[in-house]
């Protein structure tokens, strides 16, 4: 059985002056999926999201909606809904009278009105506010009422442009927790615009990661986590410690690599470096084991240290090690255990091959 395509984008490019700001952009997006546009600021994701929109205009390529091009089409022929990072709610309507605006623009009669709107709330969890106006709401109550505006006409695609950056640390992880049961529970097809890798890696059934206008990688969570496609997509997803050195040899899909540390051991990831290449190192602080002890371990990497920092972070402690040619960050995961690791302390390392990922260095200084 063929999956329904929502959304379809083809070799979309957009340009302000000379600066091209989408370049080649090419993907489908499947009915009832959560796609993140994901990137640092200027990265083209707002961008994308205009055009999809109808806010901006392609200068090259096609964009379709459900199957029909869109190119041209303005934004209140396209039946979706948007949510902004700055609510955007009417501060002389009620709540009842924000959600029901989208439904009256398009004369649905009042008792159909009231039912939706009725509908759209419960399912956001605000029935009770109703009758209330803006400015007496919290900043996570207006971002679900503008949620609920958005979702109240039955959008076939839902847009949200980082609508979680106003709010504080832990009303932005209720709410987004919110989201995903909504996304889930509703089924809309729907495309999430945020620089937070966390954001992204929470709520998305696949992320497009974009650098400078141009598509590093598409793929599912884990796919962007443990198999990035380039140094920016591992450098931008998570925390890692850098090291850098060059090939000794690669044979038989495992590397050897030399760095001032000595020598280091990767499974190859399918990259491709040769021998005599300057590469960057990189290694997950989750996937590196600590002991006081050495405990000799065969066929992993092993390196002695020197405690220099510890940080307890509620579901993880946090320590820093001095190797003497760099410092490596520890993730130690046991939030029951009371890590009392002296600063001073000599400690060992180790983690394996397979939990290193090595790319091309481009800047040799580095």
């Amino acid at each position: 059985m063929s999956k329904q395509i929502d959304v379809e984008l083809k070799n979309i490019q957009k340009k302000f002056g000379a600066n091209i700001v989408v370049d080649r952009f090419d993907i489908q997006i499947e009915k009832g999926e959560c796609v993140t546009f994901l990137g640092p600021s200027g990265c083209g994701k707002t961008t994308t999201l205009n055009m999809i929109a109808g806010f901006l205009e392609p200068d090259q390529g096609e964009l379709y909606i459900k199957g029909k091009r869109m190119n041209g089409v303005p934004s209140n022929k396209r039946d979706l809904g948007m949510v902004f990072q700055t609510y955007s709610l009417f501060p002389h309507m009620t709540v009842f009278e924000n959600v029901a605006y989208g439904l009256k623009l398009r004369k649905v009669p009042k008792a159909e009105i009231a039912d939706k709107v009725n509908k759209v709330l419960g399912i956001v969890k605000l029935p009770h506010l109703a009758d209330r106006y803006p400015k007496q709401l919290s900043g996570g109550q207006r971002q679900r009422i503008a949620i609920a505006r958005a979702l109240v006409t039955e959008p076939s695609l839902l847009l949200l442009d980082e609508p979680l950056s106003n709010l504080d640390a832990k009303l932005r992880e209720e709410l987004r927790d919110e989201m995903k049961r909504l996304q889930q529970e509703i089924g809309v097809t729907t495309i999430f615009v945020t620089h937070d890798q966390e954001e992204a890696l929470y709520l998305s059934s696949r992320i497009v990661v974009l650098n400078h206008g141009k598509v590093e990688q598409i793929g599912t969570p884990w796919d962007i986590y443990n198999r990035p496609a380039s140094e920016f997509v591992h450098t931008f997803i998570g925390k890692s410690n850098r090291m850098t050195g060059t090939v000794e040899s690669s044979s038989n899909g495992a590397l050897l690599l030399k760095t001032d540390a000595g020598t280091i051991r990767a499974a190859s990831r399918d990259q491709q470096v040769s021998a005599g290449e300057a590469v960057s190192i990189y290694v997950r602080p989750e996937t590196i084991a600590l002991y006081t002890e050495d405990r000799g371990t065969a066929d992993v990497n092993r390196m002695k240290g020197t405690v220099k920092l510890t940080s307890f972070l509620g579901a993880h402690t946090e320590c820093e090690v001095e190797t003497g040619s760099f410092t490596v960050t520890v993730r130690l995961h046991d939030a029951r255990q009371n890590f009392t690791l002296a600063s001073g302390q000599q400690v060992y390392l180790e983690w394996s091959p397979e939990d290193v990922f090595v790319f091309p260095r481009e800047d040799e200084g580095q």
